[in-house]
């Protein structure tokens, strides 16, 4: 009986009763109307028109502060993970990273 405990035959046997269980009750849902001019049938489902203009995102604004974002929190993380053994790595080796990481970002935002 533990074989029943182990998570893929657990998972195939959930899967399994969802799927009898769906067969089961699909008889009972509602039907949709097959009507061609319905608001079913339209882009909005609303019936509203929409335009068939296709939107161009512009991410030139959303790439540096993500750049940002990610060279902060690694900065972060690298800087806060060098306190747990302080001695193994040289001061210079923090200050040469934080250093990098100011020049990165120098480059980034002002040129």
């Amino acid at each position: 009986m533990d074989i029943l405990l182990f998570p893929p035959v657990a998972f195939i046997i959930s899967l399994l009763f969802v799927m009898g269980l769906s067969a089961l009750l699909s008889p009972l849902s509602a039907k949709p109307d097959r009507v061609p001019g319905s608001a079913k049938h339209k882009a909005y489902g609303c019936g509203e028109e929409v335009p068939s203009e296709k939107a161009i995102p512009d991410y030139q604004v959303f790439f540096p502060f993500a750049i940002f974002f990610t060279l902060l929190h690694v900065a972060g993380l690298m800087l806060a993970t060098w306190g747990f053994n302080p001695l193994s790595s040289g001061l210079g080796l923090v200050i040469g990273y934080a250093a990098a990481v100011i020049v990165i970002l120098a480059i980034l935002f002002v040129g």
